[in-house]
């Protein structure tokens, strides 16, 4: 009898040590995954879903050092799961920063080769050379993979040439002065006068055609960056994917980021869905956004979503939509001057 016992509690360590071992496994895999998200700098990319890794983690670990060793594992488990998830939302984000960056880059340096090689250079010499240092700055980075700090000096240098007309304006005045000094020793003063009052008109109004000519530029390059954050925010249609139902397109992020408001899409797709438990790979299917408070309590009760039905505060909201919409340009006016399109809100 006292040979089995001893079996016994020899079988019960034993397996107390596999499933020790076994949590430090998971535990250390967790840990690579999060380490792989930092060097990617998750931390900026995908703060919230790298910190709840972490967080899994530390409770992973809490709970090996009070022998829940089965907790542990399942906490870290979902800590690398989670991590994995910060991997792939950074490098979503990396991607996006640094196609705004390109594009940002792209057309600043278009702009300044512009006034670098035109006439305007005489008059905004140093506002030139602090722009070029910008973009320089912001293509270094780039290439240095520090999106972020890139986008940065992107931005400061479009800053900068949105200045250059009116800077423009001030460098011809000062010009115009020292030419008119230049001529006081060789002109009567009238003469001067009258040279100086059809100078000031002329500069005032070519810089006054420069400046709506930028400002247009500018409206157009804005509205079409905002448009494609705005599309990118709010798809208002969705390709299916292999293996997806409504319950995955739902809850995904960029949908409605709630698995109960899948009846919301079955909806606006009736005339072509007959079943809402049968989707086909590549189908594109409509996203309706415009939607009241009522629709979405509908459809979460539908779908048996927990009392009192509220989504929560992560889900699709209308009013956020529509607020967004504000900004978002409406039609296209044509200039007159040039026929550029450029989009403008009622």
């Amino acid at each position: 009898m006292l040979k089995y016992i001893i079996l016994i509690i020899f079988i019960l360590i034993c397996g107390c040590a596999t499933s020790r071992d076994s949590s430090y496994r998971q535990i250390r895999e967790a840990q690579a995954v999060i380490y792989e998200a930092r060097k990617i700098d998750a931390p900026v990319y995908a703060p919230e879903t790298y910190l709840e890794a972490q967080l899994k983690l530390r409770k992973a670990k809490r709970m090996m050092s009070t022998e829940n060793f089965s907790t542990a594992k399942s906490l870290a488990q979902k800590a690398a799961d989670i991590g994995e998830q910060a991997l792939e939302e950074s490098e979503e984000e990396r991607f996006r920063v640094k196609a705004q960056v390109e594009r940002l880059l792209y057309n600043g340096e278009e702009i300044w080769s512009r006034y670098e090689n035109g006439a305007e250079k005489k008059y905004v010499p140093q506002a030139l050379i602090e722009i070029k240092r910008l973009l320089d700055d912001g293509r270094s980075k780039l290439n240095d993979g520090n999106y972020m700090q890139a986008l940065d000096s992107a931005q400061k240098s479009h800053q900068r040439l949105a200045e250059i007309p009116e800077l423009m304006e001030e460098g011809k005045v000062i010009l115009l002065e020292e030419e008119k000094n230049r001529a006081m020793s060789k002109l009567k003063a009238a003469e001067i006068l009258d040279l100086a009052i059809k100078e000031a008109a002329k500069i005032k109004l070519e810089a006054r055609k420069e400046a709506e000519k930028i400002k247009r530029e500018s409206q157009v390059k804005a509205a079409s960056l905002r448009m494609e954050e705005f599309e990118r925010i709010y798809p208002v249609t969705y390709k299916v994917k292999k293996g997806e139902t409504l319950v995955d397109i739902a809850q995904r992020r960029e949908i409605f980021n709630d698995k109960y408001m899948w009846p919301l899409i079955y909806k606006a797709n009736r005339d072509q869905m007959r079943d809402p438990q049968v989707v086909f790979p590549g189908q594109v299917l409509s996203i309706p956004r415009d939607l009241s408070f009522e629709e979405i309590i509908e459809a979460r009760k539908q779908t048996k979503a927990p009392p009192p039905y509220i989504p929560p505060s992560t889900a699709y909201n209308p009013e956020f939509y529509r607020g967004y919409l504000m900004i978002v340009p409406e039609y296209k006016d044509v200039s007159k001057d040039n026929g550029t399109e450029i989009p403008v809100k009622n």
